[in-house]
């Protein structure tokens, strides 16, 4: 119970720090950890192929985010833009929408570390 109760404090401080980089809107951060996560799986090996040459990375667009998320469509379109004004999603010509630079992987585990790793240290 002890665990449970440390582990629920170290989300809520977590939770609380990320929110502050998404102005306060957690549905942004839904959507940015969707792309996040798509980032990830497409650097994956799945079996043997070819040595890694230049890939174009995959887009998604607003309509398949909302059914993803549940979030209205148009809502979810506002969101993006406001992920791309501040430059962690980027809007391709196609109108497609991909991962941009100002908030990368490396920073998101960072912010994520008190829920896998602080919170499963034992208590001094």
């Amino acid at each position: 119970m002890r665990f449970f109760y440390r582990w629920g404090g170290h989300l809520s401080a977590t939770m609380i720090r990320i929110r502050s980089k998404f102005d306060g809107d957690l549905d942004q951060y839904l959507l940015y950890l969707i792309f996040l996560l798509a980032e990830i799986s497409e650097s994956l090996p799945r079996g043997p192929r070819p040595p890694q040459t230049f890939r174009r990375r995959r887009g998604l667009n607003a309509l398949s985010l909302a059914e993803i998320t549940q979030i209205p469509r148009e809502t979810t379109r506002r969101k993006l833009l406001a992920l791309v004004e501040r430059g962690y999603l980027v809007r391709e010509d196609d109108g497609l929408f991909t991962l941009g630079e100002g908030y990368d992987v490396d920073q998101c585990f960072t912010d994520l570390k008190p829920l896998f790793w602080d919170a499963v240290q034992a208590e001094r």
